[in-house]
């Protein structure tokens, strides 16, 4: 059989043209191309774009601006939002401002109305009116002091209680001196009637004083964690030349009056102010304010709800009136961000502001953590050295390159920790909890101590034992990991 006979037996199916095979190759790699291109979002003007859902692992949002893009039940695993701007749009902000101007305008107006009220009841030197007046004052006072003290909710528990008690009293007073007047019962129902008016006006008047000055508070803690500090000031001023307005034409009516309505007046201001910044910088007595003044910021906001978080990096971003409450914050790293404080985080590690300090300055030399549960945290690089975390959790944890140097591990647990390039010379690991999960290569480590010193061993079962000797690079790995102890059995 010829050449040219044999090439014609070759099946037409094999014969298939170079175009035809490079096409689908090309095809794939230019969706991948694409594909590598969607993720890449750096520097990006991203407001108010809706990413709901979406898988971006691994995307790159750095340096981009993502005020009030929606991030709700996204899997952003890995994801880079280091330097990132995140918040409210300004035509969002904008609109809340002036929501909270003229909602603490109209609580200014309400609280020296109801001043007023407890000094027109003053005016009057009647007996019943001097008793309901004054104790509406302390009541008042009450509330004050308690709210500054223990917080809005204890305050507001307070109030209802003494103003049911005082609605009861009242009933029962009105009773007894009707059973008094009942032989003059024109003349006794009048002044029956009058002694139950003072009662309901002073309790009004309280009523009214206390939850306008929880609603300026609240007003001041939004306009502060849209604008800072200045907005909390303007709030509570403007909301106090309402106020005062409000007190000098009661004067004109009665001068105790308007007196009251002005002291009354003073009070709120004061005490909004103190609660406002309070709640705005985290006080956890305060934290009902906070919430209400943070679930309204945030639901325009950035919104991270219920997305997937693991390992993405904050590094350096503004987070001022973002959500992340329900999202997976596992290693998520939180190195230097600005604004977190101003961030809605409930029920998460982040509550505590403890750990939210330490996350974000990975500054823990000299610190006493022992016991603390730091699992699933990022600190990566950070100075532990001298730290004591002795039963501490760092479990499931990133804490690559992180400096031990003479940090106390006894107990510590370490399961599926990465300490990858971790400094540990001179640390204590006395019965530490290392696993096979955990990552120990390019471990740095010059010595270890086996045991914690005491007062009769201060440098206690040292290796290497000879003091003029060090680990070479990788022998202490090789020597602590448990993957390289199985290895051997």
């Amino acid at each position: 059989m010829t050449g040219h006979e044999a090439k014609s037996k070759i099946p037409n199916c094999i014969k298939l043209p170079k175009a035809a095979i490079l096409q689908p190759v090309a095809k794939n790699v230019m969706t991948l191309l694409k594909l590598n291109m969607a993720q890449n979002y750096c520097r990006a003007k991203l407001r108010g774009k809706s990413f709901k859902g979406q898988d971006l692992t691994g995307a790159d949002f750095s340096y981009s601006d993502i005020r009030g893009a929606d991030f709700t039940g996204a899997t952003l695993k890995g994801a880079n939002f280091s330097h990132a701007k995140a918040g409210l749009q300004r035509r969002w902000a904008i609109t809340l401002v002036i929501f909270a101007l003229l909602v603490s305008s109209v609580s200014g107006l309400l609280s020296a109305v109801g001043g007023s009220l407890l000094g027109f009841i003053l005016i009057d030197n009647n007996r019943e009116n001097i008793y309901v007046g004054v104790i509406s004052l302390i009541v008042l006072l009450a509330f004050f002091a308690i709210t500054m003290r223990r917080g809005v909710a204890a305050g507001g528990g307070f109030l209802a209680v003494a103003v049911t008690w005082a609605g009861i009293g009242g009933v029962l007073w009105a009773g007894v001196v009707a059973l008094a007047w009942a032989g003059a019962a024109t003349t006794g129902a009048m002044e029956l009637a009058e002694v139950v008016a003072v009662i309901v006006t002073g309790a009004v008047g309280v009523v009214v004083v206390a939850i306008s000055a929880v609603i300026i508070a609240g007003t001041a803690a939004l306009v502060g964690a849209i604008a800072g500090l200045l907005a909390v000031v303007t709030t509570v001023t403007w909301a106090g030349i309402i106020a005062g307005a409000v007190a000098v034409a009661a004067s004109k009516v009665g001068l105790l009056a308007g007196a009251i309505a002005g002291i009354v007046a003073v009070l709120v201001v004061l005490l909004s102010t103190c609660v406002g910044c309070r709640a705005l910088f985290g006080d956890e007595k305060q934290n009902f304010v906070r919430k209400i003044a943070l679930s309204l910021v945030t639901r325009y906001g950035t919104r991270f709800q219920e997305s997937d978080l693991t390992d993405a990096d904050f590094t350096q971003a503004k987070l001022k009136n973002s959500n992340f409450i329900g999202a997976n914050l596992t290693r998520t790293c939180w190195f230097r961000v600005q604004k977190l404080y101003l961030a809605a985080f409930e029920e998460s590690y982040l509550e505590n502001l403890e750990i939210r300090q330490l996350l974000i300055t990975k500054e823990l030399q000299n610190k006493n953590l022992d016991g603390w549960d730091l699992q699933g945290m990022n600190l990566q690089g950070a100075n532990l050295k001298d730290a004591s975390l002795i039963a501490a959790n760092l479990s499931n944890s990133n804490l690559q390159n992180a400096d031990f140097s003479r940090a106390t591990l006894v107990q510590t647990q370490l399961d599926k920790t990465d300490l990858r390039g971790a400094n540990l010379t001179g640390a204590y690991i006395e019965d530490w909890g290392v696993t096979v999960e955990t990552k120990l290569s390019r471990v740095k480590c010059d010595y270890i101590f086996m045991r914690i010193p005491s007062k009769e061993n201060p440098n206690p079962y040292r290796l290497p034992a000879d003091w003029d000797e060090m680990f070479y690079v990788g022998e202490f790995s090789q020597l602590f990991s448990p993957l390289t102890k199985l290895s051997k059995i």
